[in-house]
This record gives structure tokens, C-alpha cells and sequence, in this order.
């Protein structure tokens, strides 16, 4: 097995790892960590914990994991939204994607859905828009961080409609929806799949390339539809910038372990995600060209920094 050392000499994990997640208790992505967490802990035999730091769109979260020690005692989970467009969405941030942190792994692709309420699945996404085109601004659009947005965005322009849209950091998203104050949600599959199941809610569509996998293969995509629309959401682990390289290495390598765990990856499969294999090096490159792109895709849908 591969060693790592702290910084005082001894084998590490020597002490309980705190994984930081800006995100708020019991929402998809601290669901995942702390699935995550509990394989980990079996692993290397210390203490790993679950920290919640939600607020201003992942940024608050991510800069206290950037203050931290590297010593691998502290690792954050992070995104697409926290690490390529939070630069383009802010003037000032408390960390810089690219210096801040040491990538640990990209390790999950995770497209949103467009959902609705059961009574409108016979028309289905095209006749959902339809209805959205002939109707201005009378069947609000739901969602929450800024992938959401961004997907609304590309939606009202390449659908040619024009709804209000509603950004939400809370469950009431899912009962606004259902009670008929939307008519349509953008959101993680992760978070409804339990409304989905008891056909509270309907899926018109997934925002992947592709179809999704495993027993979420008869969603369509929205592509489609509305040919050419695509957009993915994409998470992993990170440590601070300058946490010794043979602790990366090492937190890699039972990253890894657990990527291939059977009860992990289903669990995954069954939110729709795929998962992702990149080394150390290929996400920290990974970050370093999707900055740009969503730059472009930002600046392309009328979002400015604030």
C-alpha cells in the first residue's frame, strides 16, 4: 500500500479527516460525501467527518477549505460550479481555482433534469415548450445553483420561449412544483428520485449528451427536442494547494477503491450520474480548460460578475 507521511513524521491518516461541503445538510452533494465519508473511514481506519459550509453559490465553503492546513487532514468537495464558473459569476473570490487547491479526483458527471408534475407527461417536453411559446411569462421555470441558471437560459433561447424563472437553495423547489406554483423545475436527478418513483413528479428530460444509465434509460434527453443541447454538472475532491504530493497520491488511490465500490457505484447509477476515472494531474488540467469554456458559456446567456 502506498505510504504518506505528515508533516511530523507519522504514517498518515494519524487523526480524523474533515471533508468540507458547501453545500447544506442533506442536499444531493452532501449525501454523496457522506457515503463517500463512511467508505473512506472503513479504509484507512481513522475518523472522517462531514462539515457543512453552504452559501454564496459554493464560495464560502471552498474558501475555508483553501485556508486550511495541507497537511490532507481537510478535503473539499467541489464543482463545476465552485471551481470553473464561481471566477466568471463573482469580482472577488477567497480562493483561486487554479492555485488554491490540489486536485484529488474528478470523479462523477452528473447531468440535470427537466421536471414537471404528472398531469403534463402525455405531451412531453416538446409539448411542454410548445405550450411555454404560445403563453409568455404564465409558466414559471424553477431551479437552483447556477448550472440551473444556465440551463434555463440556454432553454428559453433555443426553445424561443419566455418564462419567469425562480432560483431556489431549498426543498420548496420540489413542493412549489407539485403544488402548481411552477410548472417546470430544473434540478438534480439525486434529489427527486424518491418523487419520481411515487410519480409525484415526472422527468421530460435529462441535459446529458446521452441517455442516462442503468434503470433511468427510457429519460430522453433534451437534445432530442432541441437538437445540440447539452450541459453537464461535474464533481470530485480536492485538498489545499501544497499538501504533500504522496498524501494526494494516497487519497487518489482509496478514492479509486471506492469509485469501484458496488454499493457506491449503484447508488450512484441510481441518481443518474456516470462516474469518472481522471488521475491527480488530468483534474487539475480538467479545471484548468473548463474555466474558459464556462467563461464563454456565461458570457453566452447574459451572465455577468457581480
Amino acid at each position: 500500500m502506498l505510504s504518506a507521511h505528515a508533516e511530523e513524521g507519522s504514517k498518515y491518516p494519524s487523526k480524523q479527516i474533515t471533508f468540507i461541503v458547501p453545500y447544506a445538510p442533506g442536499s444531493p452533494p452532501d449525501q454523496y460525501t457522506r457515503l463517500f465519508a463512511e467508505k473512506l473511514k472503513a479504509k484507512v481506519g481513522q475518523s472522517v467527518i462531514v462539515e457543512n459550509r453552504p452559501g454564496a453559490l459554493t464560495t464560502i465553503g471552498m474558501g475555508a477549505a483553501a485556508r486550511a492546513k495541507p497537511d490532507g487532514y481537510t478535503v473539499v468537495y467541489g464543482s463545476n460550479s465552485s471551481l470553473a464558473a464561481a471566477p466568471w459569476l463573482f469580482k472577488t473570490l477567497q480562493y483561486d481555482p487554479i492555485k488554491s487547491f490540489s486536485a484529488i479526483a474528478v470523479t462523477q458527471d452528473s447531468p440535470m433534469i427537466l421536471l414537471g408534475r404528472p398531469e403534463d407527461a402525455r405531451i412531453g417536453l416538446a409539448g411542454m415548450l410548445e405550450r411555454m411559446r404560445k403563453e409568455p411569462g404564465k409558466h414559471p421555470i424553477g431551479g437552483g445553483a447556477i448550472t440551473q441558471e444556465v440551463i434555463n437560459k440556454m432553454l428559453q433561447t433555443q426553445a424561443r420561449i419566455d418564462q419567469p424563472y425562480a432560483r431556489y437553495s431549498n426543498p420548496n423547489l420540489n413542493t412549489d412544483l407539485i403544488g402548481g406554483q411552477l410548472d417546470m423545475a430544473i434540478s438534480a436527478l439525486s434529489g427527486v428520485v424518491a418523487l419520481v418513483e411515487d410519480k409525484k413528479l415526472h422527468v421530460f428530460a435529462s441535459t446529458s449528451a446521452t441517455r442516462l444509465p442503468g434503470k433511468w434509460k427510457d429519460i430522453p434527453t433534451v437534445a432530442e427536442t432541441l437538437p445540440g443541447f447539452e450541459l453537464s454538472s461535474w464533481v470530485g475532491f480536492w485538498v489545499p494547494a501544497g499538501t504533500p504530493k504522496p498524501i494526494v497520491n494516497y487519497l487518489h488511490a482509496k478514492t479509486t477503491e471506492i469509485l469501484k465500490d458496488a454499493e457506491f457505484s449503484r447508488r450512484s447509477e441510481d441518481t443518474g450520474a456516470r462516474t469518472v476515472f481522471m488521475t491527480p494531474e488530468e483534474s487539475d488540467a480538467f479545471v484548468r480548460t473548463e474555466g474558459p469554456r464556462w467563461e464563454k458559456l456565461l458570457k453566452s446567456v447574459g451572465i455577468e460578475p457581480q
